[in-house]
């Protein structure tokens, strides 16, 4: 597999997101992270903001126990999460977002008026975040993935943090070294411009290092809707799709979901939520 570099994974939502926000999304929740259907959800609407609700269950017990809150969402996208949790809380917050994409970001602003909200948005690279530290809650969901340095990520959220603050990754993680994974994880990779997809065991020991420790995980997989196909149709569209022109930014996308849905059907690639915290 070629090298995934920023510029690769900044293009690749540049020429995406509209598609994604247009299919993917609904007009009510315009989040661009995969619906989750615990026991009692019924609708899209609901679906799409189950994410939304986890961050925001974790930044209010902070807001209680701290009596403040600053945080800072590391790849917010068009700003569904960010926005959901600054207008759920019950005392004001400062909150900030990055997205490497500008036309994410724009997005983003565009909501943001739209909402009347006061949350301070940045065009950067996580792997260098241009604010100092003081925050007590920092968060990514499903961006993670797409750092191609995982420690280096990992190093800013820490530096971020004030002590006792947390970190929440909502993200996949690999669970397998079975080699019948590779040509899935591959297409996953290329299709999704995934630099590299970690153990949650190598991110749990990176961030210990770093002063981060691990207060929760849970594995999320049961709560996705998978749409896995048999394994030989599975595999003779991918080789159908390697073959169709490649110029619509669409067709990789979807060729990585699918390759997804395999992994995460057989259970190579786990779905999950792990939350650290500073010491």
């Amino acid at each position: 597999m070629t090298q995934i570099t920023r510029d690769d994974v900044r293009a690749y939502y540049d020429r995406n997101t509209r598609l994604f926000l247009r299919y993917g999304s609904s007009a009510e929740v315009q989040t661009i992270h995969r619906s989750l259907w615990p026991q009692g959800v019924t609708r899209i609407q609901q679906a799409l903001s189950v994410s939304n609700d986890l961050v925001l269950e974790e930044a209010r017990a902070l807001q209680a126990r701290l009596g403040r809150l600053r945080f800072v969402d590391l790849g917010c996208g068009v700003g569904a999460t960010l926005f959901h949790v600054l207008s759920g809380l019950s005392a004001p917050a400062q909150a900030v977002g990055l997205t490497l994409s500008p036309v994410q970001a724009h997005i983003a602003a565009e909501a943001r008026r739209g909402l009347g909200l006061s949350a301070h948005l940045l065009e950067a690279d996580f792997h260098h975040v241009p604010l100092a530290g003081g925050f007590d809650l920092v968060y990514s969901i499903e961006a993670f993935i797409h750092a191609q340095q995982p420690e280096q990520y990992l190093r800013e959220a820490a530096r971020l943090l004030n002590p006792g603050g947390r970190l929440i990754l909502l993200d996949d993680f690999l669970a397998t070294t079975d080699p019948r994974a590779d040509a899935w994880l591959d297409a996953y990779r290329t299709g999704w411009f995934v630099p590299h997809i970690q153990a949650v065991e190598t991110v749990r020991a990176t961030a210990l290092d770093l002063g981060l420790v691990p207060l929760a995980e849970r594995n999320l997989t049961p709560w996705l809707r998978l749409r896995a196909l048999p394994d030989g149709l599975a595999r003779f569209l991918l080789n159908l799709g390697k073959r169709l022109p490649q110029r619509h930014p669409i067709v990789p996308s979807m060729l990585g979901s699918m390759a997804l849905q395999q992994c995460l059907f057989a259970g190579w690639i786990e779905y999950r939520w792990l939350v650290f915290e500073k010491q």
